[in-house]
């Protein structure tokens, strides 16, 4: 027993000891009681007047919620509450302003509830990992830390140990991703000993197939999944969203694919999985409406939307469709139709919000994703309006699709270069479109229309190169600017790995250049869709001593992956690119790779001072990545 006491006493010391600027009461809370804390700003939040943003994400047996809370200034501290009700487990809260989080050292502000014996309830180390290895990044301002995850499974183990057998997957799963070497050690252990056990039950195959996944090894997964399904065929009925999907691309017509719509959207319902299923409902209804859309099957379209119920999924499919024929400047009328009920029904969601807000959505979020789609569905419509000749009515909601993005989306700002240069005095529109410019938000077209504005005025073309040079070096040092802010001097890991022809590269080979490493796979779509922009700037410095770029293929499970990189290398066309074969997925571990694309830029000191995360446009990567080159030079 004084063993017991002392590792609670141990983990509880941790946690206060962790979380000195918040406090809380009752001190060993219970599921179903009022939780009042206290909060004093620290981190990221020191010195900001204002009162923070502030929620409370709440993990209980019907999953994860966020809680918006309201705070109270007293006496010098932020107070506020929060009710748990019978199946809460846990609750980590998030207090933020000015897109800044005060993380507390990346330990986060979280209170694990008790049972009965005041014994942290056993579920709530499972919802504390998944903050660290995921959650916390995801939703509460945090870095990814692998490391505190395997701790708190570690904690969970010593204070339930009939549960590790239990969680063996997502603990092995944290520890592989902390320390590939070890990972995969305790992996491969894991998996002599299910194998000897005789695999006996179905959790036994699940474990399996679960590891292989995690080392990657597809065919060993493949397999025990077949075993599986040939020693329990009872359970082959049973449904999950992946069955779902393959199902619905296996549809032979359009009529089958609205058929699995219909019987996911049941299954979603009856499972109570609404929340989890709509991914992949909406993904099912935009796949359909385009099959129509490529067909220019209006009527099939219009009958296979009206009977989506959701308003908010037919107005996307509405807007979708209205967009796809503007492109084309085709059915204009249909167009119009389709974009009005969808530009009707975002502006009244947005002012007077209608449906539930999603359970990972704060308020605020929920209403600015309002604002945002009616932003799409304005745009939208003032193009179709823009195709027909009705240019003053299409500028008063290209006005308002560039007020709600705040001039910072190049597309709409287009649109409303291509209206203004209609209805407006060159004199009232030149201005704006400047600072399209200035903010790096801008394409050919706008400067095509402002250089109309300034041969209007100054009835010459003379000068509008240095002047449009001008204000596209403005625009670069706001970017610099703002890239300082966030510029990082974390020491990049070292590595040593072949290329696709064989040689060993060493990342000591390019000590004092500017790096730039990207970690790719050939089945990644964003990492695919990035490669013509990369393309562009590996041409563009490529007489360049200076700046080296290497692509680093990683999470690839196919048996030759070495052929499998250099015959996509090939189709694609992308022979200048400097291929690296992670074949151990080693190096992307190393780096903390969460998702890829991510790229580092790694300066002449060996140190990382950018790292970006997926794919934002080619636009906008041809535009920032030599802003970063420069930076970190």
């Amino acid at each position: 027993m004084k063993h017991f006491f002392l590792l609670v006493a141990i983990f509880c010391s941790t946690l206060i000891f962790a979380q000195d600027n918040f406090t809380y009461t009752p001190e060993n809370p219970k599921p179903g009681d009022v939780i009042n804390f206290s909060y004093t700003q620290g981190g990221d939040l020191t010195g900001i007047l204002k009162i923070p943003e502030a929620y409370a994400m709440v993990f209980s047996d019907k999953g994860a919620e966020i809680k918006d809370l309201i705070l109270k200034r007293e006496y010098g501290k932020l107070v506020g509450s929060v009710k748990t009700d019978a199946n809460a487990r846990t609750l980590a809260f998030a207090f933020t302003a000015d897109d800044k989080f005060d993380t507390n050292n990346n330990n986060g502000f979280i209170i694990q509830l008790n049972n009965e014996e005041g014994k942290p309830l056993n579920k709530s180390f499972l919802d504390v990992a998944a903050i660290y290895s995921s959650f916390g990044e995801y939703k509460l301002g945090m870095k990814t830390d692998n490391a505190k995850a395997v701790k708190t499974y570690d904690n969970l183990f010593k204070l339930y140990p009939k549960d590790k057998s239990e969680n063996i997957v997502g603990y092995l799963m944290a520890l592989n991703s902390d320390n590939k070497e070890k990972g995969n050690a305790a992996i491969q252990k894991e998996i002599e000993n299910t194998i000897k056990s005789g695999l006996k039950t179905e959790k036994d195959y699940d474990n399996l197939v679960s590891f292989y996944n995690i080392l990657r090894l597809r065919q060993q997964a493949t397999f025990f999944s077949k075993l599986k399904s040939e020693k329990f065929p009872s359970n082959e009925a049973k449904k999950d969203m992946n069955a779902y999907y393959g199902k619905y691309m296996a549809a032979p017509d359009l009529a089958g694919k609205e058929a699995v719509l219909k019987e996911t959207i049941e299954e979603a319902k009856a499972s109570g999985k609404s929340d989890e299923f709509t991914p992949l409902v909406n993904f099912i209804q935009q796949n359909l409406a385009n099959a129509y859309i490529a067909k220019k099957d209006w009527d099939g379209f219009k009958n296979f939307a009206s009977q989506v119920t959701d308003n908010r999924a037919k107005a996307n499919l509405y807007n979708s469709a209205a967009w796809k024929m503007q492109e084309a400047g085709t059915d204009l009328k249909l167009a119009e139709e389709l974009s009005k009920y969808a530009v009707t029904f975002g502006k009244a969601d947005w002012k007077k919000p209608t449906g539930e807000k999603g359970k990972m959505q704060r308020y605020s979020e929920w209403i600015a994703q309002k604002e945002k789609d009616y932003a799409t569905y304005a745009d939208t419509y003032a193009m179709v309006l823009y195709r027909i000749g009705n240019y003053k009515q299409a500028l008063s909601f290209a006005k308002d699709a560039n007020v709600i993005s705040k001039g910072m989306e190049t597309a709409h700002n287009n649109t409303y270069a291509l209206i203004a240069e209609k209805v407006m005095p060159a004199s009232k529109y030149k201005p704006i479109l400047e600072q399209f410019l200035r903010n790096g938000k801008s394409n050919e077209t706008i400067s095509g229309i402002l250089k109309n504005a300034y041969v209007t005025e100054k009835k010459s073309d003379a000068g509008f190169d240095m002047y449009l040079v001008a204000l596209g070096k403005e625009a670069y040092n706001n970017m610099l600017a703002d890239l300082k802010k966030g510029i990082l001097n974390d020491p990049a890991p070292q590595f040593s790995l072949k290329d696709i022809d064989g040689k060993t590269v060493n990342s000591s080979y390019f000590k004092g250049k500017v790096v730039i490493l990207d970690f790719w796979a050939t089945l990644c779509g964003p990492c695919i869709a990035s490669m013509p922009g990369m393309k562009k700037m590996v041409n563009k410095y490529k007489d360049d001593p200076n700046v080296k770029f290497l692509f680093v293929d990683t999470w690839q499970t196919e048996d030759d992956k070495v052929a499998n990189a250099k015959k996509f290398i090939a189709d694609k066309g992308y022979n200048e690119f400097h291929v690296l074969m992670d074949n151990e997925d080693k190096v992307v571990s190393s780096y903390k790779v969460t998702g890829i694309p991510t790229k580092f830029i790694i300066g002449k000191d060996g140190n990382i001072k950018f790292k970006e995360i997926g794919f934002d446009g080619e636009e906008n990567l041809v535009k920032s990545l030599p802003a970063m080159v420069d930076l970190s030079n």
